[in-house]
């Protein structure tokens, strides 16, 4: 029995140390994974449309001294069947708003198609990133009516597809 100890105790002796490295590069690779994963959530909007298209984005954020506000941002420009990362943070609320336009017409004899709806934010004519969504003519700004997205509760990411007319 004591020899079968001194055997086992020099075993661990020997394996103890490279397991030490195997350990460090085990847990070294599962936190890249992890935060590789975590990196990814989003929210991107996709262009299946034939056209380019420029996309805006609204939310709920804090200001500086912690209050709720609402922001808006944009122009991305999102090339026929391209997608843009256009909010980085894991979604963290239900509700999400956005508005795009498509950079020319189908046709010659119509005008650009707009994703629009009810809501209104305020936009600028050049990229923008606009805290407040009151007031937009006062402060120097354009107001352009957004479409909700509704992600659910326990999204962490969501793709938008913009498509062409025929399939609104």
């Amino acid at each position: 029995m004591r020899a079968f100890r001194v055997l086992a105790l020099r075993a661990m002796k020997v394996c103890r140390f490279p397991r030490r490295p195997l350990l460090v590069f085990g847990i070294s690779l599962f936190a890249l994974i992890v935060v590789s994963f975590g990196a990814q959530a989003a929210m991107s909007f996709c262009n299946t449309t034939k056209t380019a298209i420029e996309a805006a984005l609204a939310y709920r954020a804090l200001d500086e001294e912690n209050k709720e506000t609402w922001v808006s941002e944009g122009w991305w420009r999102i090339e026929p069947g391209q997608c843009a990362r256009v909010f980085t943070a894991p979604l963290d609320q239900r509700f999400y708003f956005y508005f795009a336009r498509a950079l020319s017409a189908s046709s010659p004899d119509a005008s650009p198609y707009e994703w629009s709806g009810k809501y209104p934010f305020c936009t600028a004519k050049k990229a923008f990133r606009i805290v407040g969504d009151r007031e937009c003519a006062a402060r120097q700004y354009l107001t352009s009516g957004f479409r909700q997205i509704d992600v659910g509760t326990k999204a962490k990411d969501y793709s938008l597809d913009f498509r062409d007319d025929s399939a609104r």
